[in-house]
């Protein structure tokens, strides 16, 4: 899909393609409201000007934007913002909005602006698959006008290690577009989690693995034509292991080295040295990826209403 035939589809707001990408949207979030609200989430109003501690764990992609003589950015993340109040909602909470990456690649899968539906909870690995697995089913029962892909739950988890290996990497690679969705083709077009990826290919607060400190209990949703379309972890709650992380971090140096308040990560780190924190998980799912496989389409544009890149703004 190029450039000019994405401007000219969305000067058509009448046509039943745009519709269609819009009314999906829309009940896939009608369903998660529905799903969070059952099950006793708190939705939380995050910050959307925030410091680096609305970053994810490439900081190179974040937008920066002057802030009264002051560097700020674009959030990407509510993730930490979440964390932080997870004792005092009931275990329980949640976000919804748009997450901005400075992506410069132009193609079928990147946005630089995209909605993102984010929980935070008190529970370990085992419960956050789990979560994942009911709010997704509970999101494709709104679509009762079109058919919906059927999924089998429990979805598949095949480790990373073992991802590697049937696709011939070596550990420590990332997996791209590409070796997912040679994963879920095996699969037979069925999500599935990799789960326990690499620390280091990971975000400094997840949870190192108890049995293997190479890994943390990490997981990434697979959806037949998306890709990874939720990242998930249990997050670290020990406050020294936590500052430990977070100061080893390949995202902690850059961050430094280009001049980053170092203090820009206080707020939240003084939280886990002040309250009793339990053990929590969280994920961020992005609702454009979950459209694309709702719709079985091939360009991430055709996910959402207004798709905006590198190349397009409105």
């Amino acid at each position: 899909m190029s450039l000019k035939q994405t401007i000219n589809r969305y000067e058509l707001f009448d046509n039943k393609e745009f519709q269609l990408v819009a009314k999906v949207e829309a009940e896939l979030l009608t369903g998660a409201r529905k799903w969070l609200s059952e099950y006793g989430f708190t939705e939380i109003i995050v910050p959307r000007l925030v410091n680096a501690t609305g970053s994810c764990e490439i900081i190179d992609t974040l937008f920066k934007v002057p802030y009264f003589g002051k560097e700020a950015f674009l959030s990407q993340t509510g993730q930490l913002y979440l964390e932080a109040v997870v004792p005092f909602f009931g275990g329980k909470v949640w976000t919804f909005g748009p997450s901005f990456r400075a992506e410069r690649r132009v193609d079928d899968r990147h946005l630089t602006e995209f909605s993102l539906l984010e929980l935070e909870f008190e529970g370990d690995f085992e419960h956050l698959l789990e979560v994942i697995e009911k709010l997704l089913a509970g999101m494709l029962r709104q679509l009762s006008f079109i058919h919906v892909p059927e999924i089998r739950l429990p979805f598949k988890r095949l480790k990373y290690e073992d991802a590697i290996s049937k696709l011939g990497l070596k550990f420590g690679f990332d997996l791209t577009s590409v070796d997912e969705q040679k994963l879920v083709a095996e699969n037979n077009q069925q999500p599935m989690f990799i789960t326990h990826f690499p620390k280091d290919l990971k975000y400094f607060n997840m949870r190192v693995n108890d049995d293997d400190d190479r890994v943390v209990n990490s997981a990434d949703l697979l959806l037949p034509y998306a890709g990874e379309s939720a990242g998930a972890a249990e997050r670290e709650f020990n406050p020294a292991k936590l500052q430990q992380r977070l100061h080893a971090s390949a995202m902690w140096r850059q961050f430094v080295a280009n001049g980053g308040d170092e203090s820009a990560f206080d707020w939240y780190m003084n939280a886990y040295w002040k309250y009793p924190y339990k053990l929590h998980s969280g994920f961020g799912m992005g609702l454009n990826r979950v459209t694309k496989y709702v719709l079985q389409a091939d360009d991430i544009r055709a996910t959402t209403v207004y798709p905006t890149n590198a190349e397009t703004i409105y």
